[in-house]
């Protein structure tokens, strides 16, 4: 639940900076790292990894 909060927050915040037409260096990385935190999100729920699987019994 908490990644799925993360990643939400992670989008709204990359949605602001897209809003914003800000691209410095670290907007960008923050929009790069929001992309990555969703993959990750998408594999814990879709329970892609073990350690998932084993947990959501």
């Amino acid at each position: 639940m908490a990644s799925v909060c993360i990643a939400v927050y992670m989008g709204y915040e990359s949605w602001l900076l897209i809003e914003a037409r800000r691209f410095s260096l670290r907007d960008i990385m923050f929009m790069l790292g929001s992309i990555g935190w969703l993959v990750i999100t998408f594999n814990i729920v879709t329970r892609q990894y073990r350690w998932a699987n084993y947990l959501c019994k």
